[in-house]
């Protein structure tokens, strides 16, 4: 019988056999280890985990982390993946041996226990097991947002006018001083996060808003979230610095050295609104770009949203699949209406 992890501190227990999971797991993405999850967690749950764990033979064999949202005025019980809205892929972890049939009894068991009234799965991409075995159910399907990738082996293809932009504008930064691409450490990530942070929410405010790096919760999971992402391995924030200034900032993870077919994720990237003449951004995505290439890096995904600069690389969309399925209970309910 499927097991359920319902509190915060049964998450932090388990958190060695996920590790384990997460690293057996060929198909599992940065977003999906606990180093991202559980400061997620800890800053935006409500302690109403219900996350199933599938064992064989003693052994954590998948992972589904999910939880209840209560709708604040309809008090409608939503089950949701933890990292749900802030994440670009969402799915759960699994090993080798697991099958899609095993985690459709998974998501029977979830069904029949009438906590909930409909599983709500967004951001999950075709391939998961998770994606298969909702297929196989009763789920209405629908389209996510997309996200953009190029392949690595592309880059030396860039588009003429693109490659002499970029070597214009490095030009024209290195006259006015010293450029230096840098990756954080334990040392110098808080003071690239922070200007993450200052120059992100200054471009937001330009257009009216805050930005979502202006809430404190936010901030608060990624300055958790960052130095364990360091230690796994998995953090590639990244700075232009001028002079020794950082001039754009890049907040991005990659796959561990052990899976094939890397990838690299740019979770947010910004660049000083002072320096916004030598196009900053740019230069930054084209260092990012060449060091990953060096790392053995396969893709460059710049996830989901169509921004227009995506277009001036040569991505390629990659699709995401939702799921709404209502509980048993609802369903039953449902069809005696």
């Amino acid at each position: 019988m499927p097991e359920i992890l319902r509190t915060t501190s049964e998450l932090e227990s388990f958190r060695p056999e996920w590790e384990k999971l997460w690293s057996e797991d060929p198909n599992a993405t940065p977003f999906q280890h606990p180093a991202w999850l559980l400061p997620w967690w800890h800053c935006f749950g409500q302690d109403e985990a219900r996350a199933v764990v599938l064992r064989r033979d003693g052994g954590a064999v998948a992972f589904l982390p999910f939880y209840i949202y209560k709708e604040p005025d309809s008090g409608k019980r939503r089950l949701l993946m933890i990292g749900a809205s802030t994440t670009d892929y969402l799915d759960g972890v699994f090993a080798p041996e697991c099958g899609s049939q095993d985690v459709s009894k998974a998501i029977h068991f979830l069904r029949e226990g009438g906590e909930w009234d409909t599983m709500n799965v967004t951001q999950i991409r075709p391939q998961s097991l998770l994606a298969q075995a909702l297929l196989a159910t009763s789920a209405r399907k629908s389209h996510g947002e997309r996200c953009w990738r190029i392949p690595v082996a592309r880059i030396p293809d860039l588009p003429a006018k693109l490659r002499r932009n970029v070597m214009y504008y490095r030009n024209r930064a290195e006259r006015r001083g010293t450029l230096d691409f840098r990756m954080a450490d334990a040392s110098s990530w808080v003071s690239y996060f922070n200007a993450l942070t200052e120059q992100h929410t200054a471009h937001w405010r330009e257009r009216g808003s805050d930005g979502v790096l202006a809430s404190a919760r936010v901030q608060a999971w990624h300055r958790q979230a960052i130095p364990q992402l360091l230690e796994a391995g998995l953090l590639r924030l990244c700075a232009l610095l001028l002079d020794g200034i950082p001039i754009a900032v890049a907040y991005s993870l990659a796959d561990g050295g052990s899976r094939p077919h890397r990838a690299q994720y740019f979770y947010l990237h910004t660049y000083s609104p002072d320096h916004a003449e030598l196009r900053p951004g740019t230069l930054l995505l084209a260092f990012a770009m060449e060091r990953a290439a060096d790392e053995g890096i396969e893709a460059i995904d710049l996830l989901r949203g169509d921004e227009a600069y995506k277009q001036l690389w040569p991505s390629e969309p990659v699709p995401t699949l939702g799921f709404a399925l209502p509980s048993k209970v609802l369903e039953h309910a449902s069809q005696a209406a």
